[in-house]
């Protein structure tokens, strides 16, 4: 199967390998322990836990504590919550977080992939999004899919009060959908890719420009105090990509394995992934805050949020700027 990885990735992130602050450094900040989370929805976090370069880049003074993340919105409750520092959520739930007060930054993309379509069963009337009008339709709220549903729905007149939204995390949404509980699941991989080869579940709405590209996220508090280990986190990140570009099958092999599913499952959502660099470009930040109107109308931010401020402020750069990656 062809994976649509950018080599061009290799040289910028293998430029940065040997950048990092000494290990005793970390641990001079002050910074004993490190919460962390790692997605199946971000492969890359995969390969920075599983090839062991965060700990590398921190020594063994530093306990990693490693948070699975089922999506987006479990990751912003661990911030929120302060168990982990650093997290990867997608761009839109990252803006949606930031507006309703969740204290983080952006500050590299985590991954850049179609994770997301509208999913029905095989044998499923539904074949557009106009047939999804009156219809149970399972997603997670506050994610990618959820937002991704809505925006997908506008495109086509429809608004999320003509569909009954059943709101469940991203895997018990495809339980749901194979168990004829919902009608229709917004998908998320690897689960998505799971349901159509397992099920042969039809992926009926795809769009990649609806699709907001993952990022890392840190609490404002620990970047402030803590610089250079961002910078630290970030280049584990580089050098995971690095590995990821020119280790397709191995990159899929740990997808596998972490994930607990077959190996061309992990393949299928690869195909859909492009690791193309930390950087969050300006054509990346277009692409998140065009989540911004939805999320206006969508129910979804809370008394007091300040959807403007987070537009304005989500993004921080200026490390993947002085350490020179792409």
């Amino acid at each position: 199967m062809k994976f649509q990885l950018f080599r061009h990735a290799v040289a910028a992130a293998t430029l940065t390998l040997g950048l990092g602050a000494a290990p005793s450094q970390a641990f001079a900040d002050g910074v004993t322990t490190l919460g962390i989370s790692y997605a199946y929805y971000d492969p890359v976090s995969l390969v920075v836990k599983d090839n062991g370069y965060l700990q590398d880049a921190l020594g063994k003074q530093v306990a990693i504590n490693w948070v699975l993340s089922q999506g987006s919105n479990k990751a912003l409750e661990f911030l929120r919550g302060n168990s982990i520092q650093f997290g990867q959520t997608a761009g839109s739930a990252a803006l949606l977080g930031k507006a309703n007060g969740t204290p983080v930054q952006a500050i590299g993309v985590s991954t850049n992939a179609e994770w997301t379509a509208i999913v029905v069963p095989a044998n499923s009337p539904i074949k557009t999004l106009s047939d999804l009008k009156g219809k149970r339709v399972a997603a997670t709220p506050g994610t990618d899919p959820n937002i991704f549903l809505l925006r997908a729905l506008a495109t086509v007149g429809l608004t999320g009060n003509d569909i009954t939204l059943v709101p469940l995390q991203h895997p018990l949404g495809r339980q749901a959908l194979n168990a004829g509980q919902v009608d229709a699941w917004a998908g998320l991989d690897p689960f998505m890719a799971e349901a159509q080869l397992t099920d042969h579940d039809v992926l009926i709405y795809r769009n990649p420009k609806l699709i907001s590209p993952g990022t890392l996220l840190v609490r404002t508090d620990f970047e402030q105090a803590h610089p250079d280990v961002v910078k630290q986190v970030l280049q584990a990140y580089a050098k995971a990509r690095a590995w990821a570009v020119a280790n397709p099958e191995g990159t899929a092999e740990i997808l596998a394995k972490e994930a607990h599913l077959p190996l061309d499952v992990a393949k299928l959502q690869l195909s859909r992934s492009h690791l193309a660099g930390e950087a969050i470009t300006p054509a990346d930040q277009t692409a998140i805050l065009a989540a911004g109107p939805i999320l206006q109308t969508s129910g979804k931010l809370s008394a007091g949020a300040d959807l403007k401020g987070a537009e304005a402020n989500l993004f921080n750069t200026s490390y993947t700027t002085e350490l020179g990656l792409k």
